[in-house]
């Protein structure tokens, strides 16, 4: 059984119009720092200060979308009395086996928690289920019905 770290298990997909919007956002931002990059050229004659305006967007845009799909990626394999736990850090694969005798102890705990560590959504009152054995984190995975339901035995 696989399931995702952040997320409900079958991921749910944005519709058409939700993408639109946000591509229309996008473009919308990246006209602003258009502008303020020709201003630099034209008005002020700085070729530097131009093309570090347009490096902004530029580099925020791709920080946020490596977070993003590491998130994406993230999940947690329960194959008899293994845990697989598999995480992505700047698009690098973090492998991680446990079994189910090394949990000692569970917690609910609100997204923005220092407990739960590693990325983390912290917005609309996400909770994860922080696994420990005795004291010493192990994992963690979204609290969700159906993520309560398979450890519900550690709560």
């Amino acid at each position: 059984m696989r399931l995702n770290t952040h997320t409900r298990t079958p991921n749910p997909k944005n519709s058409h119009f939700i993408q639109i919007l946000f591509l229309i956002c996008a473009i919308l931002i990246y006209s602003i720092f258009g502008l303020l990059s020709f201003a630099c050229f034209y008005y002020a004659h700085s070729f530097i200060g131009g093309i570090s305006i347009i490096l902004i967007p530029v580099l925020l845009t791709a920080i946020i979308l490596i977070h993003i799909k590491d998130i994406e990626k993230a999940y947690i394999e329960i194959k008899d009395n293994k845990i697989y736990v598999v995480d992505y850090y700047w698009g690098v694969k973090k492998e991680q086996c446990f079994s189910f005798f090394d949990i000692t102890s569970a917690e609910i705990c609100i997204g923005y928690s220092h407990k739960v560590k590693g990325y983390r959504l912290s917005f609309a009152g996400i909770q994860y289920i922080v696994f420990r054995k005795d004291n010493k984190y192990l994992f963690k995975i979204i609290y969700l019905p159906e993520t309560e339901e398979i450890f519900k035995q550690y709560l």
